[in-house]
């Protein structure tokens, strides 16, 4: 299957890995700094968990889409903002009946996307993956096996998605086709937002937040408020649905914390916008009360970029 990958971070540079591994035809649109490392070393796989890592060589690395030309399925794996940006540049990936699959932590990729290379191409996408890029071309993956959950919006079981299945699954990756894939973006959503946004206001990891009680019940109380949010907007959660995803959040590794939580605390560009401000902006529009993310959003603002401002 020949898939493009844009993005060659952490989560993008695994999956375009395993991808390759698995006998694909993968492609990555990059930026070009990871261009000359990956097209002279590969992607180098490294992992936590005793697994033995890899290094493998995909089809080829390029900045420019038009090099690599339309697709079957295309893997967007930048950062949640950027996501329309990205996929202009990557126009020329996308044929008649090219797969977009989104990996980003929001549920706003899906409308980026179609007013990119138009509607039709985006299927619904959730990804549960730790990973990270330790340098261009290097990636390294913390444990346990990755899941990805995909599915058309409208709940069809099509060619295009059964094929993108198969792919995954080859590739190692434990794949779930739901017919319901707009509820599960939203209840990924409401985990990675509440957990996430606690541990960027308190500054703690996942095995302190969710063994003292005030924080642990503050990430739950954060998610009640997701949860009401997405079934004033058609994708009815509930408390099994929390209970669930507090189930997640007990099974990650202590000395976890949440991609948005790591680059708030370095001062990078963050996805705050994406999640903490598109519960607040999401809010408004259904006129749903969500006073734990509004301040977790209003608290942590300030520092999202705070080193590039320094810098300049």
């Amino acid at each position: 299957m020949k898939i493009g990958v844009v993005g060659a971070g952490g989560v993008g540079a695994y999956f375009a890995a395993v991808l390759a591994r698995a006998g694909n035809e993968v492609h990555i649109l990059s930026t070009p700094r990871h261009v000359e490392p990956i097209r002279t070393k590969g992607l180098q796989v490294t992992t936590a968990d005793g697994i033995s890592g890899f290094t493998i060589h995909p089809a080829g690395i390029t900045a420019d889409a038009a090099e690599i030309g339309q697709c079957e399925a295309v893997i967007v794996a930048s950062k949640a903002g950027q996501v329309r940006h990205v996929m202009e540049s990557a126009a020329a990936l996308i044929g008649p009946q090219t797969a977009v699959l989104p990996l980003q932590n929001g549920v706003t990729a899906v409308q980026q996307i179609a007013d990119a290379v138009g509607p039709g191409h985006a299927l619904g996408g959730v990804c549960m993956i730790i990973s990270y890029l330790v340098e261009p071309g290097v990636v390294h993956h913390v444990g346990g096996q990755p899941a990805i959950t995909l599915g058309e919006l409208d709940g069809t079981a099509t060619k295009r998605v059964l094929d993108l299945q198969v792919a995954l699954e080859e590739a190692r990756v434990k794949t779930i086709l739901s017919p319901h894939i707009q509820t599960d973006i939203w209840r990924k959503f409401m985990l990675i937002t509440s957990y996430g946004g606690v541990g960027a206001l308190s500054g703690e990891p996942v095995g302190r937040t969710r063994s003292n009680e005030l924080s642990r019940s503050l990430v739950r109380d954060a998610m009640a408020e997701v949860a009401a949010l997405a079934t004033a907007a058609g994708a009815p959660l509930g408390e099994a649905d929390i209970d669930s995803m507090m189930g997640q959040f007990d099974a990650f590794e202590p000395a976890s914390t949440a991609s948005m939580q790591r680059d708030l605390a370095a001062g990078r560009l963050s996805e705050i916008e994406e999640q903490s401000g598109a519960v607040v902006r999401i809010a408004a529009e259904y006129g749903v009360q969500v006073p734990i993310h509004d301040t977790i959003y209003r608290a942590l603002k300030l520092r999202d970029g705070a080193a590039l401002v320094q810098a300049s």
